[in-house]
């Protein structure tokens, strides 16, 4: 693996966006399928994307009928239960409908639909080179990566220094 050189370049990986890494040290690959993994990491980096902006957005802007909480931390208890209904309303809302009543690994993929690709923004890499596109989408993969340990960088230092 060119990313682990001593480990071997695991299976499974093939034909997915970052397979010449081929960074999958625990084998999960194959042993599920992955384009369900991938598409989990693609949904946990682009909300983690949104919530370290969020988590740093916070601190200035407040929704109408919310309390001002500095610590983001301390946000979640301060959100009133009319924020949590909407929150919890709006992702469940995202959920059921993003792929069409398949809410499996083992159904969700029928059609050949790429992993990440809801149909969501997809306008923007319309004319643009199969070499762009990979790009980009390596990029969406590897920010999303990053934000991931971001967002827990910025949980724990509000948890270590007690606040912002």
């Amino acid at each position: 693996s060119a990313s682990l050189p001593f480990l071997p370049k695991p299976a499974g990986l093939e034909g997915l966006v970052g397979e010449e890494v081929g960074f999958d040290p625990l084998a999960f690959a194959e042993s599920f399928d992955a384009r369900w993994l991938r598409e989990a990491e693609l949904k946990h980096g682009r909300v983690s994307m949104v919530a370290a902006l969020g988590f740093a957005a916070q601190q200035f802007v407040t929704f109408p009928g919310m309390t001002p909480t500095p610590n983001a931390n301390e946000a979640i208890y301060s959100a009133n239960p009319a924020g949590w209904a909407c929150l919890l309303f709006l992702a469940g809302f995202i959920e059921s409908t993003s792929y069409g009543g398949k809410l499996t690994m083992l159904d969700m993929f029928e059609g050949k639909r790429d992993p990440g690709n809801f149909e969501f923004g997809s306008g923007f890499l319309k004319g643009k080179s199969d070499k762009e596109v990979y790009d980009m989408k390596l990029k969406e993969l590897s920010n999303g990566r990053l934000a991931m340990m971001a967002i827990g960088g910025m949980i724990h230092h509000n948890f270590v220094v007690q606040g912002p």
